[in-house]
C-alpha cells in the first residue's frame, strides 16, 4: 500500500500544469511572437538607408476603455528609390496601439501636423529590400519592459509550476540522502579523487520568482505612471522613471539570471572544471589544473529579510594562485550548512580550505 500514496498526488499535480499551461503560452508567446521579433526588427533597421517620403494620409487614432486611453497611429506614405515608386504603411516597429508613454500621441501629432502642411518625412528603407519602410525605428524600451513584465511574470510562474509539475511535486531545492546539508540547493556526489556537483536552474525558485516580481512591480510604476502630470519641470518624470525603472530593471534581470542559470562543478586531484548555462546554453566555463589552485573557502552571497527574519546565502570560491576567484558551490542557505559543504569538498579533493 505505500506504492498507492504517490499515485493520489497525481490528479492534484495535474490540475496545477493545467492551471500552469496558459501562464507559461502568455510569457513564452510573448517572448517568441512580440519581444524577439522586436529586437530583432530593430537590429535589422538600424542598416536600413533614410529617404524622404510624401504622406498620403495620416491619423491618430483613440480608443477608451474606462480604465484609460490607447492610441493608435496610422499612415500612407510614397517614397521613391533608384526611380522606383513605392508605398509603404509600417509606422513603428510595433503595429497596434497602446498607452505606455506619449510615443504613439507625439509621432500622430508629427505626422498630421506634416500632412496638413505637405512637408515630406523621412522614413527608413531597406536598401536590399526596397518596399519594406517604416517611419519611427525607436526601439522604445518602456513598450519592451511592459511586455518583460508579461514574460517574466506569466512565464516564469507557468514554466516553474511545470517544472515543479515534471518532477512529480518535488521542490527544486529538495535533495537526494547523499546531500551534504539539508539546505543545500546542490548534490554533491563523490568521483575517484574528489566531487562533482550540480546546481540545477530554479534553485529556490520560489524566492527569486518573488524577488523577480518586486523588480517587475518596480519597473512598471516607472514605465506606466503618468509622472509628467505631476512633474514641475521637464527633468524630474525622467528622474522618476530612471529611478523606479532602472531600480526595477536590474532586479528583474538579477532574478531571470539567477532563476535561470545553471552551474555544474568537477573538482580533483588534477583540478577544477566548471560550466555556467543560462537557459541551457553555455555562458561561460573554466578548467583549472590542480597545482593552479590556492584554498577553498566560504563567502557571504546575498541576504534576504522576510516576516522579521534575515536568511544569509553563501558561496564557495576556489582562490587561483593568480588572485582570480572562482564559484564552486552557490545559493546555499545558511553559514553551518556551507561550512560543512566547504569541509566535505577538502576532505574528497586535498585542498586547503578556510
Amino acid at each position: 500500500m505505500p506504492m498507492d500514496k504517490p499515485g493520489k498526488k497525481q490528479p492534484g499535480l495535474w490540475v496545477m500544469g493545467l492551471f500552469a499551461l496558459p501562464f507559461a503560452a502568455v510569457g513564452v508567446g510573448m517572448l517568441l511572437l512580440s519581444v524577439l521579433p522586436t529586437l530583432y526588427d530593430w537590429s535589422r533597421m538600424q542598416f536600413w538607408q533614410p529617404v524622404n517620403a510624401t504622406l498620403l494620409a495620416a491619423s491618430l487614432n483613440s480608443s477608451r476603455s474606462s480604465k484609460s486611453t490607447s492610441y493608435h497611429v496610422t499612415a500612407r506614405y510614397r517614397y521613391e528609390v533608384a526611380g522606383r515608386a513605392y508605398e509603404g504603411e509600417r509606422v513603428a516597429i510595433s503595429g497596434g496601439g497602446d498607452n505606455v508613454g506619449d510615443f504613439q500621441e507625439a509621432l500622430g501629432e508629427r505626422l498630421e501636423q506634416a500632412l496638413r502642411a505637405g512637408q515630406p518625412v523621412q522614413v527608413w528603407v531597406n536598401p536590399s529590400h526596397p518596399a519594406d519602410a517604416v517611419i519611427d525605428r525607436s526601439l522604445r524600451p518602456g513598450l519592451l519592459a511592459f511586455k518583460m513584465v508579461f514574460v517574466v511574470l506569466f512565464g516564469g510562474v507557468g514554466v516553474g509550476l511545470l517544472v515543479f509539475v515534471l518532477r512529480g511535486g518535488k521542490p527544486l531545492n529538495q535533495q537526494a540522502s547523499k546531500a551534504v546539508a539539508a539546505g543545500a540547493p546542490g548534490k554533491l556526489e563523490k568521483i575517484p579523487g574528489g566531487v562533482q556537483m550540480h546546481f540545477p536552474a530554479g534553485r529556490w525558485w520560489g524566492l527569486k520568482l518573488g524577488l523577480g516580481m518586486v523588480g517587475a512591480l518596480f519597473l512598471a510604476v516607472g514605465a506606466l505612471v503618468p509622472w509628467e502630470q505631476e512633474a514641475q519641470s521637464d527633468i524630474a518624470p525622467w528622474l522618476f522613471r530612471l529611478g523606479f525603472g532602472g531600480l526595477g530593471g536590474a532586479v528583474l534581470v538579477a532574478a531571470f539570471y539567477a532563476l535561470a542559470n545553471s552551474l555544474r562543478v568537477q573538482i580533483d586531484h588534477e583540478g577544477l572544471r566548471t560550466e555556467r548555462r543560462l537557459l541551457g546554453l553555455m555562458l561561460q566555463w573554466h578548467q583549472v589544473p590542480g597545482p593552479e589552485i590556492a584554498r577553498l573557502r566560504v563567502v557571504e552571497s546575498y541576504t534576504v529579510e522576510s516576516n522579521n527574519r534575515r536568511n544569509v546565502y553563501y558561496r564557495i570560491e576556489a582562490e587561483l594562485r593568480s588572485g582570480k576567484k572562482i564559484t564552486v558551490a552557490q545559493d546555499l542557505q545558511g553559514r553551518k550548512d556551507a561550512d560543512r559543504m566547504l569541509a566535505a569538498i577538502g576532505s574528497a579533493t586535498g585542498y586547503p580550505i578556510r
